[in-house]
């Protein structure tokens, strides 16, 4: 098929060259539950207000019945570069005037109950690409105001260039048969005249293309006609490689392994230690950082740990994420004391008294170890140990997660103490930094306010209602 990609000011080469190297699925973090709601066959997006179908490649999708969802089009002839009439790729790509007829048929369908599909929309000036060369020229990386550009950069949160949908997996977040190529948009491109804007799930880069083209198709429907939550419920949610949980009550993400620096592969009978460049002694404390075989270990060498996993993979983070930290607590005994403080005043805390089941409900009684060794999976968690962890405080002190030394108010720790949570009885109390304890780690993601409306479906040949 021929493919003649016109890219405003942004040579072709950007928006298809390069080697995805990333798994999708390890792409995507596990915090996308925050922005994009599923159902399993559609993903409502509360922040732009849209609906997308979670199939990517709807139109590509064919049965050994017979059965397909290319909507009445015919398949285009593989001896025929310029179709005249519209017709779908086995691939799923098609022109721009096929794409138009193609989500035309859905509407003529019903498809799902609903006919106000719609191509993805672009604003006319986009000020986050990275290609600001004029009024209407979205160009670039970046671009993340117009609806498809929205799904890569922020909620699925890739990372451009060239991090997008490699095959196999083409599964991100709740999508499937995502394809890494360019999929179209209705609106104006800013380039030669009837181009319109396309953007890439190859690069990242927002471009322009001519209508002869063959591009993928992601439709959406302004609003939420599905009724999907428009926030994250208050369960924890698991991201697909099982590697980080979200609690949407504290708005942090943990880390899944509970005991990261005693987790290790049989390489040998004694096994290879995570420990992320510290070294290893019998029993922590030791002179300089190190983890005990247990993985526990002492505040410093905690403190160097969480530096470490930002620091991992040569400055990218521990899978991707360079704000680990140990968990914060408020220490005001007024409202949080030593048995029962959850919510965000001790985010660990409230995976003990609020989001782990204990007896089939939610919520451990003071007093109960979560773990009753050696069962070590605990709801989502793996490798979760009966004793304290390390917290760390953060209303009383300047710098988040340094020691708590200070005198000055009878609701601190004493002098070289800090903060732990004990995962045994659900005691929040303190202990001397040269303690054993247990280490776990969270980010916190912030939610994107909600943004101006996606804009409606526009004739491509009238620019002035992008304006």
């Amino acid at each position: 098929m021929k493919c003649t990609i016109a890219i405003g000011t942004i040579p072709a080469a950007l928006a298809l060259a390069g080697s995805a190297q990333l798994s999708a699925q390890n792409s995507a973090p596990g915090d996308w539950q925050q922005f994009l709601s599923s159902d399993g066959v559609t993903v409502y997006d509360s922040v732009n207000n849209v609906v997308w179908l979670a199939d990517a490649n709807l139109a590509g999708q064919n049965f050994p019945d017979g059965e397909n969802f290319r909507f009445g089009l015919p398949l285009c002839g593989v001896s025929d570069p310029l179709p005249v009439d519209p017709c779908v790729n086995a691939s799923g790509s098609m022109n721009y005037t096929s794409a138009v007829a193609w989500i035309q048929g859905m509407n003529d369908a019903n498809y799902l109950g609903h006919s106000d599909w719609q191509l993805p929309t672009t604003p006319y000036t986009d000020s986050s690409c990275s290609d600001k060369a004029k009024p209407g020229n979205n160009f670039g990386f970046g671009c993340d105001a117009n609806a498809l550009g929205y799904l890569y950069h922020v909620a699925l949160g890739f990372h451009a260039p060239n991090t997008a949908v490699p095959i196999p997996p083409n599964t991100v977040g709740p999508f499937s048969n995502f394809q890494p190529n360019l999929y179209w948009s209705s609106s104006p491109g800013g380039g030669p005249t009837g181009s319109l804007s396309v953007f890439s799930f190859f690069s990242g880069a927002m471009g322009g293309s001519i209508r002869g083209d063959f591009l993928d198709v992601l439709p959406m429907i302004v609003g939420n006609p599905f009724g999907m939550p428009t926030s994250p419920k208050d369960e924890l949610y698991v991201n697909l490689d099982g590697t980080a949980v979200y609690d949407p009550a504290t708005n942090v993400t943990w880390l899944a392994d509970a005991n990261l620096a005693a987790t290790w592969s049989p390489v040998s009978s004694l096994g290879e230690f995570d420990t992320l460049g510290l070294p290893l002694c019998e029993t922590a404390p030791d002179t300089t950082p190190c983890v005990a075989l247990d993985g526990s270990m002492d505040y410093a060498s905690a403190q160097q740990f969480i530096i470490n996993m930002n620091a991992y993979d040569g400055g990218k983070g521990y899978l991707g994420q360079k704000n680990w930290r140990l968990p914060n607590l408020d220490a005001d005994v007024k409202y949080c004391p030593t048995y029962g403080c959850a919510g965000t005043l001790n985010p660990l805390g409230n995976l003990y008294y609020n989001q782990l089941v204990y007896d089939g409900k939610l919520g451990f009684p003071a007093g109960t170890p979560v773990v009753p060794v050696p069962d070590i999976a605990v709801g989502p968690f793996n490798n979760l140990v009966p004793f304290p962890y390390w917290s760390c405080l953060a209303d009383t002190i300047h710098e988040p997660c340094q020691s708590a030394d200070s005198d000055s108010k009878d609701n601190e720790p004493s002098k070289n103490s800090e903060w732990g949570f004990s995962f045994g009885t659900g005691f929040l109390g303190t202990e001397r930094l040269t303690a054993n304890h247990f280490v776990t780690a969270y980010y916190v993601v912030t939610i994107p306010p909600t943004k101006p409306p996606i804009p409606p479906k526009c004739p491509p040949t009238d620019p002035s209602c992008y304006q």
